[in-house]
């Protein structure tokens, strides 16, 4: 039974693994290609003020005017609407993370009462019904409902932590969590030099006669449409329902074989994995309050300043799509290696692995931001200083920890009948960080300059860092002894 329990659980892991590298790729295709599209944009319609994006552009402009008349001394500021993309950037990335922290808890609740593979299916109609939109977005309008449809239905990393958390146990938890890291590395990594590709192959429309017009760089979207497409036919060819795999396990043991030693190990999985008293609930409930409230906090930051570093890099360096394509596939492949090697080896050799990975990358993320406030200090259109790759090595430490290591502390302090509650909620909470740092970090980067943000960010992932080890337990409280299968 043990063996069949952890064959079947591998198997599903490396299924969910595969649908969430393919949608992590498509997903990251477009983030090289951002501060571009918005440029070619405003060209096709900025000046218009009867669209949408002439109107915003024009408040912003108006809100530059008169802090420049009252800052003088922002140099940023004085580069006049070049800057304003910086800010437009900000609030559409805001506006996608603030979709997800709505959605987030209303996902979680779905997927325990309808099921993890039933909730998965509708988010991917949701991925291809909005990567359709952003092929044909002719005009920022279209893609800001495409922004919109996306942020609503991307629920796939979520549900992967879930379904990981099925089929998982305590002792296999955290290396069956670092799947979704090492899924994250390798996207990051390969989907925006994907990006950076597809971009040299312009095929927007040529003709004002054509019904539909294609967005900015839409050979990108069409590469990521397809990429959405296999992700959902593998999945729904491969992926089992997944919510009561223990039980069915081992429900279909007893009946198959009605031995004693077969008898004994499965009647206990028929129960909820953590059988916990009101003391232990307590204190793990305080615990899930504080990983959430940690989660914001370091997610306000350091997504904030992970928004803004293709934005530096195009304004102070003036990196081509190429360029950024390989800087975000150095923070990918560093990632990746670090998640297959010394993340790995680490959450095998320590009791307390997950929390030191958290304070060792968070540690990692803020001394990464410093040296990026040090790289913005150099002259504009120079070569970027060392610095700036530095800093990119603190976000990959960063990004191989922290988020994953944390979603393996929320698992363990959770029931299996709200796993995708608590993990919805604990998403949630991030999503509110990651909905408002952007906004936040670019309105520090538009006011007083790149080097001032990354200067307050790296301040501020270091407090973080503190707290966490002073606050949060490295284990969950957990009564009794956990039935392994």
């Amino acid at each position: 039974m043990a063996h069949t329990v952890a064959e079947h659980g591998k198997r599903i892991s490396r299924i969910v693994f595969i649908g969430l590298l393919l949608d992590i790729l498509s997903f990251t295709i477009i983030l090289p290609l951002l501060p571009r599209s918005l440029e070619a944009y405003k060209e096709r319609e900025g000046a218009d003020a009867s669209t949408l994006l002439g109107t915003l552009l024009a408040h912003i402009a108006h809100l530059r005017a008169y802090v420049q008349a009252h800052s003088p001394s922002s140099r940023f500021l004085q580069q006049g609407a070049r800057a304003d993309l910086v800010l437009l950037g900000g609030l559409l990335g805001s506006l996608y993370s603030l979709l997800q922290c709505v959605i987030a808890p209303v996902i979680g609740r779905a997927a325990d009462r309808f099921g993890r593979r039933r909730t998965l299916m509708y988010c991917m109609a949701g991925n291809i019904v909005w990567t359709v939109i952003w092929v044909f977005a002719g005009s920022f309008e279209s893609f800001l409902l495409a922004r919109v449809i996306a942020g609503l239905s991307e629920g796939n990393v979520q549900l992967s932590n879930t379904i990981i958390a099925d089929v998982t146990d305590p002792t296999t938890r955290s290396h069956g969590m670092a799947l979704v890291g090492i899924a994250f590395a390798v996207g990051f990594t390969l989907g925006p030099s994907i990006g950076a590709f597809f971009a040299r192959m312009p095929i927007e429309s040529k003709s004002t006669c054509n019904v539909f017009a294609f967005a900015p760089f839409a050979a990108a979207a069409v590469f990521s449409l397809a990429l959405l497409v296999a992700e959902s036919l593998y999945l729904f060819a491969k992926l089992p329902e997944t919510m009561h795999f223990r039980r069915s396990l081992a429900d279909s043991n007893v009946t198959a074989d009605s031995g004693t030693e077969d008898t004994e190990i499965a009647q206990p999985l028929a129960e909820p994995i953590h059988a916990v008293d009101a003391q232990t609930t307590t204190e793990n409930n305080r615990t899930l309050r504080r990983l959430n409230i940690l989660h914001f906090a370091y997610l306000f930051f350091f997504s904030g300043m992970e928004y803004t570093l293709t934005f530096l890099t195009h304004d102070k360096f003036d990196f081509s799509n190429a360029q950024q394509g390989a800087l975000l596939g150095f923070i990918g492949v560093t990632s990746t290696v670090l998640q297959g090697g010394w993340v790995r080896r680490i959450k095998g050799q320590s009791a307390h692995g997950d929390k030191g990975l958290v304070a060792r990358g968070m540690a990692c993320c803020a001394i990464g931001l410093a040296c990026v406030a040090h790289c913005a200090q150099g002259v504009q259109g120079a070569q970027p200083a060392w610095t700036l790759w530095g800093g990119a090595l603190g976000f990959a430490v960063a990004s191989a920890t922290v988020v994953n290591c944390l979603n393996s502390m929320v698992s363990l302090a959770t029931t299996d009948m709200e796993t995708g509650r608590r993990l919805g909620d604990f998403r949630a909470a991030g999503q509110i960080g990651r909905a408002l740092g952007p906004v936040f970090a670019c309105s520090v980067y538009w006011l007083l300059g790149p080097s001032t943000c990354y200067s307050v960010g790296a301040a501020a992932v270091a407090a973080i860092s503190v707290a966490f080890v002073t606050l949060v337990p490295a284990r969950p409280a957990v009564s009794g002894t956990k039935k392994h299968s």
